[in-house]
């Protein structure tokens, strides 16, 4: 049996699996005229038993969208032997931010300057999609893909958009997507908990799971932990829906014991004390659930602003014979020069 499978410009091994989901998966190939590592997702029986114009979405989708912080599509093309569309897009040699999270050395989140780059650029591939009217509906670190540059450097890239489509702000959709640990509560009992919650959805269920994200990519934990995980399905759901406010975790240690919340990220946390204080509002915006307090993709998009504005001033204390760090920002204003009038910043925070 042969493991090599093509198209008319590419071929791929099947044991070179780079990922999989419920309806296909992707492998690592080669461009056949020029030798370029490429990936190619296929697609199992169960998408093909899909309607049409679901099937056909995340093709409209992918020729829709053009940034740097999405996963670039280099073609579209029919598998030989009959096999049905391939989707052939550039390389994340990085890996999946999931994967990097399982690293022991990113056990407690990652560093504060590789958490900036994940909140600035998942933050530019989701205004890319609001720009077009799209919404994911799938986000979690195993489609955030880590791009390595030619210098060296890193992007960010959002992927997977088979469960993406168009919806405006003020739109409603009623199908189900996602992965359970991301989902916003109201997708989550009907999917999950399997109710009969007469509810639509809008486009900021995407803001649920990406302050999950965010909390998981800062901490190496997901926020909100029953005991028994995924088993311990109707306790998952207390947590989210019951949590007051503010509260950003909340975690359940024995069985049927009590929940402990949290309007703080743990003290493992790899972020400054200082950055964790900026953080920490967005996180409960993000994973608001009350309908009077949801946020706009506009006051995350300025949010996010304020975080990746802040510069950061690294100090000596002689008296103390300590290293510490003042981080300032203004407004939603960038600043980048030291050279200026203090009394003019709006807030301080220092480690």
């Amino acid at each position: 049996m042969s493991f090599l499978r093509g198209s008319e410009n590419y071929v791929w091994c099947t044991t070179s699996v780079l990922g999989k989901g419920a309806t296909g998966a992707v492998f690592q190939g080669v461009n056949k005229n020029n030798g370029e590592p490429v990936a190619v997702k296929t697609f199992n029986q169960l998408s093909h038993m899909r309607p049409h114009d679901v099937q056909m979405r995340e093709f409209e989708v992918l020729k829709k969208v053009k940034h740097e912080n999405i996963v670039k599509l280099l073609a579209i093309e029919e598998e030989q032997e009959g096999r049905g569309k391939v989707i052939v897009m550039e390389l994340c040699t990085g890996g999946s931010l999931f994967n990097i999270l399982d690293d022991p050395e990113n056990t407690y989140g990652l560093q504060e300057h590789e958490f900036f780059l994940v909140v600035e650029h998942l933050t530019a591939g989701m205004k890319h999609l609001r720009d077009n009217n799209l919404v994911h509906r799938d986000l979690k670190p195993g489609n955030i893909m880590k791009f390595i540059n030619e210098d060296g450097t890193t992007t960010y890239k959002l992927t997977d958009f088979g469960a993406a489509r168009e919806l405006q702000e003020e739109e409603q959709f009623v199908s189900l997507y996602g992965t359970e640990e991301y989902l916003h509560p109201d997708m989550y009992e009907r999917a999950v908990l399997r109710k009969p919650v007469g509810k639509s959805f809008g486009a900021t269920v995407d803001l649920w799971s990406i302050g999950v994200t965010l909390y998981h990519v800062a901490t190496g934990q997901l926020p909100f932990r029953p005991y028994g995980g995924r088993r311990n399905k109707e306790t998952m759901f207390y947590i989210t829906t019951k949590k007051a406010s503010g509260v950003i975790s909340g975690t359940q240690t024995t069985e049927n014991g009590p929940i402990e919340w949290a309007r703080e990220l743990p003290s493992h946390c790899q972020l400054s004390i200082g950055l964790r204080k900026i953080v920490t509002p967005l996180l409960a915006g993000l994973l608001e659930v009350d309908p009077h307090r949801i946020w706009t993709f506009e006051r995350f998009f300025s949010e996010v602003q304020t975080v990746t504005s802040t510069t950061q001033v690294h100090i000596f204390h002689v008296n103390k014979a300590a290293s510490i760090k003042v981080i300032f920002y203004f407004g939603n204003k960038v600043l980048r020069e030291i050279g200026v009038n203090f009394s003019n910043f709006n807030q301080v925070r220092v480690e």
